[in-house]
């Protein structure tokens, strides 16, 4: 069996990034030892603001010594079986409750009805951390719905993250209610993919996949859970499916722009057979200062919302005007999809 040698510490500590001074930095390990390589060895979790990341094998061909990524090793029966961690469903039921205190929650409640919201937290098994300051938590279930995961964020009345960002597990085996935990990641929503037979639409944070679910339930919406959370070993599962990714916004680093980077993926991807597209939505769309901030696709909806509609030329359109006068939404979802009539002409709200 072979074996990654280092690896990113999986628990919730973070250090000071060597580069942007901020506390969010993961060290790289040796798996056999749990010790740190080197103390600049790692990667910031500030992937568009900061997206420093220098690897161990960086680290080795700068000081001129051997780099030996992998371990070669007989795993036992034993170890197959503890490879992948589960929460019990107790862990999530006993979560799904306090929803008039959980600030993501409430931010929703303020956007779109409320027999909607509780659709989507029935859906998705959306939960609140009463024990860790009533933050919101984002269940990772698989097609199996195993429940890999729970992924604990804060947010501002208003919806904004904070920096609180921790896992059910990691404060599980902090308290010493559980022995050990292997984390497994699967996409967000995964647990959606049979109950659903749409197109997959995939972004990178668990709050938008949440709010675009509300926006534009023409997709299923799944998030990889950060920028780097995107490879084949997740979309494994849903091959068959179509699917489009919607990536965030954000300053080009040393790895490119997050368009660049999914792009990448994306067209790897297809050459593997899957039915897998980029949407260049936000690319073509966005101002300098969306980017600046890392808009993402929710985030970009939302702005439109507010603005007024604009006045109607077409006669044709007529029938358009009395569905915009029912739902205000749909002059958002035209500017942010860019829709179209049957004749190929762009609507114009």
């Amino acid at each position: 069996m072979t074996m990654y040698k280092y690896t990113l510490e999986k628990k919730s500590k973070k250090h000071i990034c060597p580069d942007c001074g901020k506390k969010r930095f993961v060290k790289y390990i040796e798996t056999n030892t749990d010790e740190y390589l080197a103390s600049h060895v790692g990667r910031c979790d500030r992937e568009l603001n900061c997206g420093y990341h220098y690897p161990p094998k960086s680290y080795f061909e700068d000081n001129n010594q051997q780099y030996i990524p992998f371990i070669h090793k007989k795993m036992s029966s034993k170890d197959l079986k503890i490879k992948m961690s589960f929460h019990s469903v107790e862990d999530l039921t006993s979560t799904l409750t306090n929803y008039s205190k959980n600030n993501f929650v409430q931010f929703l409640n303020t956007k779109f009805k409320s027999s909607e919201v509780k659709k989507l937290l029935k859906d998705y098994k959306i939960g609140t951390a009463t024990n860790w300051h009533n933050a919101t938590i984002f269940w990772q279930m698989d097609e199996e719905n195993r429940i890999r995961g729970g992924k604990i964020i804060s947010y501002t009345s208003k919806g904004k993250r904070t920096q609180y960002i921790n896992w059910v597990h990691a404060i599980q085996l902090k308290r010493n209610q559980i022995p050990e935990f292997n984390l497994n990641q699967c996409l967000f929503g995964l647990n959606l993919i049979n109950k659903y037979q749409k197109s997959i639409a995939i972004v990178e944070s668990e709050k938008t996949a949440c709010i675009m679910s509300l926006i534009f339930d023409k997709y299923l919406w799944l998030a990889t859970g950060s920028l780097n959370g995107l490879n084949e070993k997740k979309l494994k599962v849903i091959k068959n499916r179509k699917i489009v990714l919607y990536p965030d916004l954000g300053k080009t680093g040393k790895n490119g722009s997050p368009f660049s980077q999914w792009k990448l993926k994306c067209d790897n991807l297809k050459k593997k057979n899957y039915d897998i597209h980029i949407s260049e939505l936000l690319e073509n769309n966005a101002t300098n200062e969306h980017r600046e901030k890392g808009y993402d696709i929710a985030d970009y909806f939302l702005e439109n919302q507010k603005n007024g509609h604009r006045k109607i030329i077409s006669k044709k359109q007529q029938d358009l005007i009395q569905l915009y006068q029912k739902n205000k939404n749909i002059k958002t979802l035209i500017d942010v999809f860019c829709l179209y009539d049957d004749n190929g002409n762009k609507f114009n709200l």
